[in-house]
């Protein structure tokens, strides 16, 4: 039965759908389609950034609080979806960088990527061992980006980048040697299998320094991919980010991966 509320040409397209049968409509549009899609390229799409909440994170308090958001809840920086638990990634590809960020006191936010620690030999250090730009004062973070698979509690998975500075380079760098480490056995000879092979759990754990305390994270495996289509993905998403088929846009708002946090870290 139509809906009255729908509007009339969504009643007539209701209509038509379910008379030439809806579904084969779907499987002939979408087997190998890219309909509607023709135009669009990595610049158009946006990779979230998955972070962990602080007790100052816009999201926790302010004006864009989320209801229910906590300090060590993780966010999705593209849909504003909040994880209260663990959850559960493949890592698909990592590379490092020296991010640019306008100091908080001068309004903050992103500036740009450098590829290279040679920017470092144009900064000074300053009163809290930040390293800051001669020439202009702007602040660089080392920060290293893991591009991964997040497996959804739905069964679905989604791309994501889990950004890592500060104290949480220590974390990065772990994550790296255990992969590195991993070994296989096939037919008797032990293999180092690629990244993208096995699921780890990233937790939320409290840390703290004689400046503070934060919310930081926990990086443990939890064991190789039982499900070919899952690496099968999970190979495509590596594959596209080395090729440069994969663009991530930094949230310019330096509300969640900006040199804010790192006063306290």
């Amino acid at each position: 039965m139509v809906k009255k509320n729908l509007p009339a040409t969504q009643q007539q397209t209701k209509g038509l759908a379910k008379k030439e049968g809806l579904e084969s409509l779907l499987v002939a549009d979408a087997s190998g389609s890219n309909s509607g899609f023709e135009d669009m390229t990595s610049d158009d799409m946006a990779i979230p950034f998955i972070t962990i909440l602080q007790a100052l994170s816009p999201q926790v308090r302010g004006a864009t609080k989320i209801p229910g958001a906590e300090e060590g809840h993780f966010y999705n920086s593209v849909s504003s979806e909040i994880y209260k638990g663990d959850i559960f990634v493949v890592p698909c590809a990592y590379n490092k960088s020296w991010v640019e960020w306008v100091p908080r006191e001068k309004g903050g936010g992103f500036v740009k990527q450098h590829p290279s620690i040679e920017i470092l030999n144009s900064c000074t250090k300053d009163d809290k061992g930040k390293d800051v730009l001669k020439n202009s004062g702007n602040i660089i973070v080392a920060t290293a980006y893991h591009y991964c698979l997040l497996l959804k509690s739905t069964g679905e998975t989604e791309k994501v980048v889990l950004a890592l500075s500060s104290t949480q380079l220590k974390k990065s760098r772990k994550w790296n040697t255990v992969a590195l480490n991993m070994s296989v056995e096939i037919n008797g000879v032990k293999l180092r299998p690629p990244m993208y092979s096995h699921i780890y759990k990233i937790s939320s754990v409290e840390e703290s320094n004689d400046r503070g305390s934060w919310a930081g994270m926990e990086i443990s495996d939890a064991g190789i991919i039982q499900d070919g289509a899952l690496y099968l993905q999970a190979k495509k998403f590596h594959q596209d980010i080395v090729g440069g088929k994969v663009k991530v846009s930094i949230p310019s708002d330096d509300s969640d991966v900006s040199e804010k946090t790192q006063d306290i870290f």
